[in-house]
């Protein structure tokens, strides 16, 4: 997944477009402000928060907005999107809450609910489980061409589920759980061009 890095001491007045997050890593202290603006006076900065030693993720805002990161004794990695993520070489790995989708005759996961990293379904008979288009996981995170992520679906029932592809993602490898409550199969989603992704079966 691409970050951003800001050097010791440093800082960045980051642009967060309407809708998206800001997520924010570091070591040691980084003060984190929004810009705010009132009539009549210069742009102000409102602290939003202090990173010490965790990764953060705002809420997305609601308006565009520029947040300023400011760096103490460690570097900072900071990511905006939709559901932004930051894995710094495996070194640190941020675990969100695994998405669990409904079971249903038309199962489709979103970017979001993939960027958790574990993605759950208690299936009650074989399921389809369709990937988000291309577009929408481009538009959730920041990707370079050739940026992995690593995925993994389960089955909580004892049948199969199926991954299947969208508009400008394919699969290379095999798709499928086996057919045991607990099952999983692990993948990696690779970008490959704007907007265009593969998924590698991995590992399950």
């Amino acid at each position: 997944m691409s970050y951003q890095v800001i050097f010791t001491q440093g800082t960045a007045t980051v642009a967060v477009p309407a809708g998206e997050k800001i997520a924010i890593q570091s070591l040691t202290p980084a003060n984190v402000f929004q810009e705010v603006g009132f009539p009549n006076f210069p742009e102000a900065l409102d602290l939003l928060t202090v990173v010490d030693n965790t990764t953060y993720v705002s809420s997305a805002f609601t308006n565009a907005t520029n947040v300023v990161i400011q760096a103490s004794a460690s570097g900072v990695y900071y990511s905006v999107g939709v559901a932004p993520d930051i894995s710094n070489n495996g070194n640190w790995q941020p675990q969100p809450a695994p998405s669990n989708i409904a079971d249903g005759g038309s199962m489709i996961m979103t970017a979001a609910e993939l960027l958790t990293g574990i993605v759950t379904s208690t299936i009650t008979q074989n399921r389809n489980l369709q990937l988000p288009t291309g577009t929408n996981l481009d538009l959730a995170t920041e990707w370079a061409i050739g940026d992995s992520f690593d995925f993994t679906i389960m089955t909580l029932g004892a049948f199969i589920l199926t991954l299947t592809v969208n508009t400008d993602v394919t699969i290379v490898g095999s798709a499928v759980t086996a057919a045991t409550a607990g099952s999983a199969a692990r993948f990696r989603l690779r970008k490959t061009a704007a907007n265009t992704f593969i998924v590698y079966r991995i590992s399950g």
